[in-house]
């Protein structure tokens, strides 16, 4: 037992000596904080160029600032909503169209360089969707519907942006990439899908004759199932009629006025042409070949 308090003494003097021994060292250890004061003269003379970022390490805040040298007055609204579409454009539509319009985005390239649809060329002036005259440039409005409604299978629904947000984009692609006056009106005559122009049986009939007649079977196929398969588009790239029983292959839309737009104005830069000379005058049947197409879907 004499031994054992032995033990614990001697083990309880050494803890001590130990504990006292790390209280003086940490005594000794702390700072001088009186030593870091800097006097104002030092403080003056201190380099600060080494604290500066290099110029190349930096965000171009002047590119950000003026959105790439469009020299805008900021109290024109056109100019602001320009601005926006630029804003908009580079964080979505560049993905696929590039950031100066070439169809060349970073996601262009899951396509295929040898797919049709290819992502549009802005710069060449040549737009498939359009409501004017082929070889014509497209409407601003044009532009929108294409924005908003997106081409089925190949390009989104940009509806959710809003009017103002697809107005901007629109604007922007037609000052930054076409860089010329849009129309602001067509030439193309425009009857309302009511009255004498409605569907029916006979307007039906009367389609399947013009059909015919005017050789749509070339291309598309005596059934509408897009029979031809050797042509190409403005690029040289092999291009599929539009299958007319399935809607889901109409890029232009699919409404009775989507598909007499298409068939008014054609679709530049393919071998779509536009038939807006031949039905001149006779509208109603242009309506009545709208119908027929309808029918091939069942509708």
């Amino acid at each position: 037992m004499q031994k054992i308090k032995n033990v614990f003494g001697f083990t309880g003097l050494l803890a001590v000596v130990v504990l006292t021994v790390s209280l003086s060292n940490v005594e000794s250890q702390e700072m001088d904080h009186s030593k870091m004061d800097m006097s104002e003269s030092e403080m003056k003379n201190m380099d600060h160029s080494t604290m500066e970022m290099g110029a190349d390490k930096m965000h171009d805040m002047k590119g950000m600032k003026d959105m790439g040298d469009m020299d805008m007055n900021m109290k024109n609204p056109d100019a602001m909503a320009i601005m926006k579409g630029k804003m908009i454009f580079q964080m979505s539509c560049f993905l696929c169209h590039g950031q100066k319009g070439e169809g060349d985005g970073p996601a262009a390239r899951f396509i295929g360089p040898y797919s049709h649809p290819r992502p549009n060329k802005f710069t060449t002036g040549i737009f498939k969707f359009r409501s004017t005259e082929s070889g014509d440039l497209p409407m601003l409005k044009d532009l929108m519907r294409t924005i908003r409604e997106g081409i089925p299978g190949y390009m989104p629904s940009f509806r959710n942006m809003g009017e103002a947000g697809i107005k901007s984009v629109a604007m922007y692609i037609a000052k930054e990439f076409i860089q010329e006056d849009l129309p602001t009106e067509t030439t193309i005559k425009y009857v309302q899908h009511v009255g004498p122009y409605i569907y029916s049986l006979q307007s039906v009939e009367r389609g399947a004759r013009i059909y015919k007649s005017m050789q749509c079977g070339e291309c598309h196929g005596d059934d509408g199932k897009a029979g031809r398969m050797d042509l190409r588009d403005e690029r040289k790239i092999m291009i599929h009629p539009v299958d007319l029983t399935r809607r889901e292959t109409f890029g232009n839309g699919i409404s009775h006025e989507d598909i007499y737009r298409t068939i008014m104005t054609g679709l530049d830069g393919t071998p779509m042409p536009g038939y807006n000379d031949s039905f001149a005058g006779k509208e109603d049947s242009a309506w009545d070949l709208v119908h027929y197409i309808l029918s091939l879907q069942g509708r």
